[in-house]
Order: C-alpha cells, then sequence, then structure tokens
C-alpha cells in the first residue's frame, strides 16, 4: 500500500467510516482529486467496495469562465472513469461577486445537499497541511483565540448524523503531487491561486514565503504546524472540560433555551466557560458568525459585574440571543 493512503489510513482508520456513503469535495485541483485517488485505492485493496459508497461532488463556481468548465468535464470524466457516482451544480450568477465568505457557504450547502440526497454520513475535503497552516495563520492575523490557532481539525460534525472531514490534513501538497505523479494521474491547475486579491492567497505567495527568507529556513510551515498541534492538544483539554458541564445536570437544556446554575456557571475558568458558551451556540443551531472576540469580551465583564449584584441583568448578543440573569439562575434564549 503506498505511503500516502497507509497515512490516511493511520488519522482516519477505515473501522470509522467503512460500510457509510462519503461525499468527496471534487475541484479537479491536486489536493482533491489526490483525495478521490486515495480513498477510492483504499476501498479497493480494503475490498469494502460493496459496503462502502463514494459520491464525487463538484460545484462550478463560474469565476474563470471556459476555465470552470473545463474544470467540470475533468472531474466529469475522472468520475466515469473510476465508475463513481456524481453530483454537478453551477453558482448562482448572484453569488459570483460576493466574496470568500459566501462562496464557502454555498459550496458546504451543495455538499450538504448532496450528501442529503445521497444518504451520506461523511463528507470529505483535500485540505492539506499547507491549508491548516495558512488557516492558522490567517486566524492568527485576525486576534484569533486557540481554537482558530488549533488549524482545521480532521473532523467536525455538522450535525448528529453528518461529519465533515478531512483526510489530508496530516499530508503536505507536495506529497500529494508526488503520488499523483507516481500513479500517472493528472489534475487541474487554478491559476486564480496565484493571485493576490484575497488574504488566503497573499499569505501562501507573499507572507509565509518572506517570513522563511526572513528566518533563513524552509522549515517555517513545519514549524507553525508543530505549534498548532501543541495548541490543538491543550484546546481538546478545555473542550472536553466545556463538554463534560454541557452534559451535566448542571445545564437544562429546553427548545430554544437553556438554564443554569448562576454559581454553576459564573465559578468556571473563562477559556472553559467560553468554550462552553460556543458549544450551546453550536448545540442549539445559533448564527455564531457575527459573535466577535469583542462580544465574548462583553460577555465576561458582564460575567464578572454580575458576581457583586443580586439584581436582575440582562445583555444581547447577534442573532437575537438574549442573556438573563435572574433569582441566581442564568437564561439564555433565542427571542422570536
Amino acid at each position: 500500500m503506498h505511503r500516502i493512503l497507509e497515512s490516511i489510513i493511520q488519522d482516519w482508520p477505515i473501522d470509522r467510516w467503512r460500510d457509510s456513503t462519503i461525499v468527496l469535495a471534487v475541484s479537479g485541483g491536486p489536493d482533491s482529486v489526490a483525495l478521490v485517488r486515495a480513498i477510492h485505492g483504499i476501498v479497493l485493496q480494503a475490498n469494502i467496495q460493496q459496503c462502502t459508497r463514494l459520491v464525487i461532488a463538484h460545484l462550478n463556481h463560474q469565476l474563470r469562465g471556459a476555465e470552470s468548465d473545463r474544470d467540470e468535464h475533468f472531474v466529469k470524466q475522472l468520475a466515469c472513469e473510476l465508475k463513481l457516482d456524481a453530483m454537478f451544480a453551477s453558482l448562482p450568477e448572484s453569488c459570483e461577486s460576493s466574496g470568500e465568505a459566501q462562496w464557502r457557504k454555498a459550496r458546504i450547502g451543495f455538499l450538504k445537499e448532496v450528501a442529503k440526497q445521497h444518504r451520506a454520513q461523511w463528507i470529505a475535503t483535500g485540505a492539506t497541511a499547507d491549508d491548516s497552516v495558512e488557516t492558522m495563520f490567517h486566524h492568527l492575523l485576525r486576534g484569533s483565540g486557540p481554537a482558530g490557532l488549533a488549524g482545521i481539525r480532521i473532523e467536525r460534525k455538522l450535525s448528529e448524523d453528518l461529519t465533515l472531514v478531512h483526510p489530508l490534513v496530516g499530508l503536505w501538497k507536495s506529497e500529494l503531487i508526488e503520488y499523483l505523479e507516481s500513479i500517472g494521474q493528472s489534475y487541474r491547475i487554478d491559476r486564480s491561486n496565484l493571485c493576490n486579491e484575497f488574504t488566503r492567497n497573499r499569505i501562501r505567495n507573499e507572507c509565509l514565503p518572506y517570513l522563511e527568507k526572513l528566518i533563513g529556513s524552509n522549515q517555517l510551515k513545519h514549524r507553525l504546524r508543530t505549534t498548532l498541534e501543541l495548541i490543538r492538544q491543550e484546546h481538546e483539554v478545555i473542550e472536553e472540560l466545556a463538554r463534560q458541564w454541557l452534559d451535566s445536570p448542571a445545564i437544562g437544556w429546553g427548545q430554544n433555551q437553556i438554564e443554569a446554575d448562576w454559581k454553576d456557571f459564573a465559578e468556571l475558568p473563562w477559556p472553559i466557560l467560553q468554550c462552553g458558551l460556543v458549544g450551546i451556540w453550536h448545540r442549539m443551531g445559533w448564527p455564531l458568525g457575527q459573535v466577535s472576540f469583542r462580544h465574548w469580551d462583553r460577555v465576561r465583564a458582564w460575567i464578572d459585574s454580575a458576581r457583586y449584584s443580586n439584581h436582575p441583568k440582562r445583555m444581547q448578543l447577534p442573532g437575537s440571543i438574549e442573556l438573563k440573569i435572574a433569582r441566581r439562575r442564568l437564561q439564555i434564549h433565542q427571542r422570536s
């Protein structure tokens, strides 16, 4: 078995996903093509093709005219050659000028729809170790906390029955290109990745190469990856403590609100409490996109001020979320 396949299995064991349906997000670039060929290769070598189904999903962003159409054609050919089911869609014209955030939203929405139609349990993308380091650096520039500095995790729950997975996040792009060359597999090149209009491209094409030159080493990304792994391990401890609190009898879960004993809530160290609050937002399905560091800083100050007062207190957060303390009980709910 090729070492690339062995590395994927080590990070994402076959027993986790055999007997399931996996949606593979494929753009046509080297990362996503390596994802398809590697997962398909594992399925064949493990002889689980009868019980494990792979579905290719391609969203044509229509941002590069004929180039985008050729990407779609390439992916269709790849799906045909591998005898895999595939679904294709195009980005609505109204989204073409909306920016990276809306494109990501449209892409994950499309992948979720494909997963729904095929009753898939997994959505897999071709995110690599390079992407994880760039994500960490991007979040660092934005002033992110440990969750953002931990880079891209191999798995993230999207719902109770659907998980987003990044099987290649332990591998560098250069390794994947070598793998594709070794098996004679072609791929598409997205020339927009060379354009520095977008922040992530500037980080990849300008910031990281400049820092490598500054420190006189081509090992910068490897060092940053070590750092994000250490941050991730420490943050996982905080997440586990927050999860224990969320699952304890101290929390009362309602249809659109939660209640907690104020004393128990207020005595939690802030890193655990903030992680727990984020967990509440996720479990309740409340929008987190507009809740920034500035808002969490206000929540912390609000909690500190409430420690020394018996009077009812309220505060508002984006998404029509209200926090209220009354009679030594904390209530968080979404106003209709």
